[in-house]
Formats: structure tokens, sequence, C-alpha cells
């Protein structure tokens, strides 16, 4: 049903479409899925597909993985990085979508999504720093996200076209 629903909301081309590499294939019709932590691919492995769903909607493509891996239609960034514990938090990716969005209020999409992805990355490894697992890991999260300044984003990133 989740998938029937997303197939539709790709007619709406949405500015920015935000899943794991499973989820990615699935959308794209060259895999068969995999929700949150159940995802069995690379990001690299739906790059093909991501960019296919970016130049069908016009929009940004973000698959979120060890390396998460932003595309449109021209251009291709790999944010690296990020903590394994947030696989063991439910919502992240969700939470992470909806940064996107918010970030997309005041960015255009391709730069939503990578500022988005950064963030989370750099949060999640200090987090992770200090964590004794996921419930402590999913505390000091929040706390880090509200300590990422600018200048812990830059070098992060590698846009290729």
């Amino acid at each position: 049903m989740r998938t029937a629903l997303a197939h539709e909301l790709l007619d709406a081309r949405p500015a920015i479409i935000r899943g794991n590499a499973s989820e990615i294939l699935a959308l794209a019709g060259v895999g068969a899925g995999g929700r949150g932590v159940d995802a069995t691919d690379a990001a690299d492995d739906a790059l093909d597909a991501a960019r296919a769903l970016a130049v069908r909607t016009g929009g940004t493509v973000a698959v979120s993985g060890e390396t998460d891996l932003i595309v449109d239609a021209t251009r291709t960034a790999r944010i690296p990085g990020g903590s394994v514990l947030l696989t063991k938090v439910t919502g992240g990716g969700c939470a992470l979508g909806a940064a996107m969005a918010s970030f997309a209020a005041v960015a255009e999409p391709f730069d939503a999504a990578i500022a988005a992805s950064v963030v989370w990355a750099v949060a999640s490894e200090r987090a992770a720093s200090g964590a004794r697992g996921p419930g402590s890991f999913a505390v000091a999260f929040l706390d880090e996200l509200a300590q990422v300044e600018p200048a812990d984003l830059r070098a992060r990133v590698e846009v290729t076209r």
C-alpha cells in the first residue's frame, strides 16, 4: 500500500524524494523494496534509479545509506559519515525527510537535501561518540541537532556533474 501511494505521488512531481536504496529502487520499478532498516541495497546501487526518478519528476532524489547520495537531473552529491545507530532508532529516516522539506523552504531542493543530510551525519556522529546504545543515542542526537553550526558542515560534500 505504501509503495502504491508513493507511485501515485510521483505524478505530483515532488521537489524531493527521500528513501533508502531499496525503497528508491522499488519506486523506480527496478527493485523489490525494503523499508527502513530492512534496506538491502547500498546507496550507489540506486544511482541510476534515483537519476531516472529525478528526471521524471524534475526534482531531487536523496538516497540514504552509509554514504548518502543526492541527485538531480545533472548533479550528484555524496555525503559520507553518520552513525549506524541511526538505523536503530525508529523514525530517523522519516525525520530526515521532514528536515529536507523544512530546508527546502529556504533553499532549492538539491541544496536542501544536501544540507539536511550533512546536518544528520554530523549530529549522529557526535551523538554516537557518547552513546551507550540506541536509547541514549536518540536523546543525544536531538541535543546534537541543536548544536550544529555552519562551520561544522564545510568540506563534508562532494558534488559532481
